[in-house]
């Protein structure tokens, strides 16, 4: 048994070796292109990473907007100058002051 599964090690490490060097032998797909497909693959891998730098550089800036927005206190609201808000829903109603009067 112990037999056996050297004999099958030692096979299998030799095919590794085999293929390795069958690997290294072999030319990259991108230096078998053509030198015109060769540039727009290139160009191509340029223009996603540029766009994906641009990505990431629009959230953190977007995440830093946020963040200065977060903390910044809360103003207080303005008081209303409309004078729609002041008048009385059904006309006669003067339980609602009028513009000119107190509250």
């Amino acid at each position: 048994m112990v037999n056996l599964l050297a004999s099958l090690t030692l096979r299998l490490t030799a095919a590794t070796h085999l293929l390795a060097e069958a690997e290294q032998k072999s030319e990259p797909l991108l230096l078998k292109l053509d030198p015109v497909d060769r540039a727009k693959v290139l160009m191509t891998l340029l223009g996603l990473i540029l766009v994906g730098v641009a990505l990431v550089a629009l959230a953190w800036l977007g995440g830093r907007h946020y963040l200065r927005i977060a903390r910044s206190p809360l103003r207080p609201t303005g008081e209303n100058q409309d004078d729609w808000f002041r008048k009385p829903l059904v006309p006669g109603d003067s339980e609602t002051p009028g513009p000119g009067e107190g509250r």
